[in-house]
């Protein structure tokens, strides 16, 4: 049988080192450290292609449409922001808020953020113009109509106490998530057994 390729991808303000738990404990069951990767490969590596998105990074691979054998969102969604037929997302005014507040003063904003979401702020100074990209399209990113065409085995796994993607917000984008009690926005850090055990559950069945 051929070795999937897991392709994990961060969300806003992320780097790949938010994977770094979840993958010591694939490397642990036995997933070669050279089988994960951070970049959409290129087409025809002839290996089954598991994708695993966290937050806006779940949105953007349904986008991208990359040829996949299954789908794990983590804390994730298919549209952020609420429109009248998505009453569940966020209000927009808040992405403009942040972005206002991001121009004048980044590395507050990213200290808030990751407070929120109860991640670990990463290294160096912030980007602002990358970011308030990141905001813009967190603004306008939908996949919805992707996810309703996917027809691999996927899984979304969300944090039933999560402050950036609120469990409304995670029912609307996915049929029937699997809600984590206790659990906020950081899944691949506070829970990185259970993030792998769903992985690999699907990988075997892809």
């Amino acid at each position: 049988m051929t070795r999937p390729l897991f392709l994990f991808v961060h969300g806003w303000a992320g780097t790949p080192r938010l994977w770094d738990p979840v993958r010591a404990v694939l490397i642990a069951r036995g997933v070669a450290a050279g089988d994960m990767v951070t970049a959409v490969p290129p087409e025809g590596t002839g290996r089954p292609l598991i994708c695993i998105g966290h937050s806006l990074g779940a949105a953007w691979l349904l986008t991208q449409r990359p040829t996949l054998s299954g789908f794990v969102a983590i804390n994730g969604f298919t549209r952020f922001t609420a429109t009248p037929d998505f009453i569940a997302g966020t209000p927009p005014r808040i992405l403009m808020q942040m972005r206002r507040r991001l121009l004048a003063d980044p590395v507050a904003v990213l200290a808030d953020f990751h407070a929120r979401a109860g991640l670990p702020l990463p290294d160096g100074l912030p980007d602002a113009e990358t970011l308030a990209a990141g905001l813009d399209l967190l603004g306008d990113i939908d996949a919805r109509a992707a996810f309703a065409a996917l027809s691999v085995p996927h899984v979304a796994l969300c944090g039933e106490d999560d402050l950036i993607v609120p469990p409304a917000q995670s029912r609307g984008s996915f049929p029937d998530p699997v809600m984590v009690p206790d659990a906020g926005h950081a899944l691949p850090v506070s829970h990185p057994g259970l993030c792998a055990d769903h992985i690999l559950s699907l990988a075997a069945r892809c």
